[in-house]
């Protein structure tokens, strides 16, 4: 008798069916989009970073005299390698620098390789663009935006100061 409760509590036994569908929602498929998400931003992390750049760069050193006292705009793409979000932000920051090539002077700023520079501007997180014109700040967009919209507003920007 003591064997028939043994048997009742433990419930009925398992199917081979059963056993396959608790395996299938297990850890299992997390584990393996994790692998595939991790492997595909490690994989544009690296493509970035092996295309270069045609932009110019600032730092700490040429930061005042290339930006702040040039007598031309500047636009300001401040940026760091590492972030996925700039490989498309630096293809945008290119963009416009072919837009406009003689007008604008477009270039970045690697924050950090720059504390000297970014102490001037505490809470800007990249990606972010601010344009400068004569040491004074045009106007600070932070995030992912369009060429053609940072073009707008570049525009605007400069129409006010008389271009």
């Amino acid at each position: 008798m003591t064997s028939v409760l043994l048997a009742q509590d433990r419930g009925p036994p398992a199917m081979p069916h059963q056993e396959a569908n608790e395996g299938f929602f297990g850890w299992g498929p997390v584990l393996l989009l994790l692998f595939v998400v991790g492997g595909t931003m490690a994989w544009a992390i690296w493509r970035a970073r092996r295309r270069p750049s045609t932009l110019p760069r600032f730092d700490d050193g040429s930061f005042q005299a290339e930006v702040l006292e040039n007598r031309m705009p500047v636009l300001v793409h401040f940026a760091r390698h590492w972030n996925v979000a700039n490989a498309a932000a630096v293809s945008q920051t290119e963009l416009l620098a072919w837009k406009n090539r003689g007008a604008v002077l477009v270039g970045m700023l690697e924050i950090d390789e720059c504390p000297r520079t970014m102490d001037r501007f505490p809470g800007l997180e990249p990606p972010a663009y601010v344009l400068f014109y004569r040491g004074r700040k045009l106007f600070h967009r932070p995030g992912l935006i369009q060429a053609d919209d940072l073009q707008a507003e570049i525009d605007v920007a400069l129409s006010r100061e008389g271009f």
